[in-house]
Parts: C-alpha cells; structure tokens; sequence
C-alpha cells in the first residue's frame, strides 16, 4: 500500500493513452494537454517504473517489453477504477458508446442486419465502426482496437481472452442449378473429379474439407480462390464450379442466386460461430449490454 500511495492515478492514465497512440503527440492531444507536458509525464512514468518503456522510431513509439507486460492489468485496473468513481449501469436509450466490430464479409451479410436494427432500436445513440477481420485479431482486441470479433476459430484464445458460443453451422457444397450434377446424387468420385473453387482470406492451398478428404485418402482440384465469402457464389452461379461454405451462407445466397445446395459426400464436423472480446471489456457495462443483445438476435438466426 505504501508504494500504491505513491502513485499519481494520472501517471497510469497517461500511460495507457501512450501504449494506445504510441505517439506522444496523439496521447497528449487525447487527454488535452501540451506535448511538452506529456513529454514531461513519460519521463515521470520512466522514472517511477525504472524502464524506459518505449523506444522511438520512424513508426511512433515502441512498448518494451515491461509494458507490453503491464498493458492488459493496467487496462483492467483503470477500467476497475473507472468502475468505483461511475454508476456500474449502461442506459441504452441515453449512450453514446462506440464500439468497433471484427468480422467477415460473410458474417456481416448473413447475420448482421438484424443486429444493427436491434442495437440501433433500443440505443439510436450508438454507432459502430465494423472491419474486416483480420489474422492478428486477438493483438487488436488486446490493443484496444477492436472491441468484439466473429470467429469459428477460438482454439488460439489467449488467457486474457474471453470466447462466448453463438450457434453452429455445417458445410455444404454448392452448384449452379445447370450444372451435370444439379439433377443427381453428389458421389464422392462425383466431387472430387470435378473443379472447385475456394474461399481464402490468406491465401490458404486448401480447406477444412480438404482435410476431411484427405482422411479417406481423397483429393479435390481446386482451381479458383476468392478471399470474398459473399463474392464466390456469384462465380459458382456462372461456371461448372463446385462451391463448399458454411450452410447459412449458401441458404442466404440462394435467395439471390440459382444455385442448388447439396451435403458434401465426405464427413464434415459441426463447428461453431463464437463471439470473442478482451478481458478489459468483460466487466465493462456497455460491452455486456452489447454482447447481450447479439447474442439475443443470433439465437433467432441460428
């Protein structure tokens, strides 16, 4: 205690703004002080921490790794604090909360829509920024620069990261309604002699169901990539392509599209969409309010 009693509560604030902008300028700009006082602030940050805690480059600061040790608590203690000073309750028809959303251009189509009409319903205050996601999502959530992402991929969570199930979905293969195999059973000779296209945001040679062929000693012929979910259906609809994506995906594509929809000939497992966030937001009232409500309208879609 006595070491916490000679703490300036400021200092940390400071700091966090720092490791947030690595940029001394931005950081001073974002608590409305000059940049000779914020200048002044890192020297009392290096002293009371005894570490240099960022290294200048052409790029803007860089955290050692003191701070990047000290980045995911010091988010947790401020926000802890913040807590005790505020009421611990989030009205959604006052707020003016931004939050900044992760996910695929799938995710964002097929789901979505009737998640910004829930939110905007109830908090007309709000407003979101959405991005697409990317490898690196989890170092953004712990940066701060996204406040929620949409996987079906959790099995790299870190410690400090919190994954909530949505609902499942499986794979299907999809065709255009004149292909020669629209009219007949999808044989396992069937699809893997036929030419495929596949969906890849980083360039990925093969797919999940590539792993499931390989399994029963079988291959496909992949001959088309597209990094866009909601774009390869556009391209199945005008070749003899064969197409395998999530179900609900290729339910929501044939509303728009002649395609037909078939079970993949090989074995596939069921997998889950997840909603994942940072252990700074878990506590925070207006992320659990908006984790609530997505959930809420996702249980109705899936």
């Amino acid at each position: 205690m006595n070491k916490l009693s000679q703490v300036d509560l400021n200092l940390l604030v400071a700091l966090q703004a720092l490791i947030r902008s690595k940029s001394v300028t931005k950081a001073a700009i974002q608590l409305n002080i000059t940049q000779s006082a914020m200048s002044r602030t890192l020297q009392r940050l290096r002293h009371q921490f005894g570490d240099p805690l960022f290294v200048r480059t052409k790029g803007g600061l860089i955290p050692t790794e003191r701070t990047l040790e000290m980045s995911t608590s010091l988010d947790c203690l401020l926000q802890h604090a913040e807590t005790l000073l505020n009421p611990a309750e989030f009205e959604p028809h006052k707020a003016n909360t931004h939050f900044t959303l992760m996910m695929s251009d799938f995710f964002s189509q097929v789901f979505m829509p009737p998640v910004y009409k829930s939110l905007f319903e109830q908090a007309p205050g709000i407003s979101l920024t959405c991005l697409n996601r990317q490898p690196d999502m989890m170092e953004k959530l712990s940066l701060g620069e996204g406040d929620l992402s949409f996987s079906s991929d959790v099995q790299k969570a870190q410690a400090d990261i919190y994954a909530q199930a949505l609902g499942p979905d499986r794979l299907v293969t999809i065709m255009r309604k004149g292909h020669p195999l629209a009219q007949q059973e999808l044989t396992l000779d069937a699809y893997c002699d036929s030419s495929h296209a596949l969906i890849t945001m980083g360039g990925d040679r093969a797919g999940s169901i590539d792993l499931a062929l390989a399994k029963v000693g079988r291959k496909r012929n992949v001959v088309l990539r597209m990094p866009h979910f909601t774009a390869a259906p556009y391209a199945i609809e005008q070749s003899d392509l064969l197409l395998t994506l999530p179900g609900c995906l290729a339910d929501k594509m044939a509303e728009h599209l002649d395609i037909v929809i078939r079970q993949p000939p090989v074995e596939t497992a069921e997998y889950q969409y997840h909603m994942v966030w940072h252990a700074r937001q878990h506590n925070n009232p207006a992320h659990r309010w908006l984790r609530s409500e997505i959930q809420k309208v996702m249980a109705t879609l899936l």
